[in-house]
């Protein structure tokens, strides 16, 4: 039986492609403004899109991020920058590439 998700990827390995990581326009940016942290490789890892709303219900309160393997129902918690959001999407995406399957 064959699955779809990948196999486990050792700490060292994950690390290793977490650090060629470049934060890029998705090819939608002009109309989502999301942005891509994407490998070398071009693997696209994790999406950060911008979070709207809040206590004001106008305008950009943050940025936010998912990871594309697990879907859009990502992060629910919002970063100021998108730098920021990128990161803590790469330590999700390295904590569910090397989990146990």
């Amino acid at each position: 039986m064959t699955t779809s998700r990948p196999k486990r990827l050792t700490e060292a390995k994950a690390r290793a492609i977490a650090d060629t990581v470049q934060l890029v326009k998705s090819a939608s940016w002009s109309t989502t403004s999301e942005w891509n942290a994407t490998a070398d490789d071009g693997t696209v890892l994790v999406v950060v899109t911008p979070s709207y709303g809040g206590a004001s219900r106008s305008g950009r309160n943050g940025w936010t991020y998912y990871l594309p393997a697990l879907g859009p129902s990502g992060s629910r918690d919002r970063w100021p920058t998108r730098q920021e959001a990128a990161t803590q999407g790469l330590m999700a995406w390295m904590r569910w590439a090397t989990a146990a399957r």
